[in-house]
């Protein structure tokens, strides 16, 4: 995922002093999670801060953003090792994906294949 830091500045004028300070706290307010910081000058505020834009790269990462988080625990081409009765080892926690044969830790998140086959279910 691609992230981008934005320079972002706003300017905060009234025509009163005290219109000027009600603006300018309400804009500090508004603005409190991106660390602003201030100049002033005369009747006029310039707050400064930045904002961060995640920029999805994968069709995983399009997916996480909109909220959707799966694992490999959730795919069904996960293919868990057997004890030597035949089940499950529900101790193991890695497992071997079907898809492209690697190893993978089934708590890791899902790969852009699970989410194409979702898409395609839909």
């Amino acid at each position: 995922m691609k992230r981008k830091s934005l320079f972002q500045t706003r300017v905060v004028q009234g025509n009163t002093p005290q219109e000027t300070a009600l603006l300018f706290n309400e804009a500090m307010q508004e603005l409190a999670d991106l660390n602003p910081t201030y100049e002033r000058d005369g009747n006029t505020f310039w707050i400064f801060y930045t904002m961060t834009v995640e920029e999805p790269e994968t069709l995983t990462d399009a997916c996480e953003l909109a909220g959707e988080k799966a694992t490999c625990y959730d795919c069904p081409f996960i293919m868990r090792d057997l004890n030597r009765y035949g089940n499950i080892d529900a101790r193991k926690r890695w497992a071997t994906c079907g898809k492209t044969g690697e190893r993978t830790h089934i708590e890791s998140s899902a790969c852009d294949e699970y989410y194409r086959l979702e898409r395609r279910k839909k």
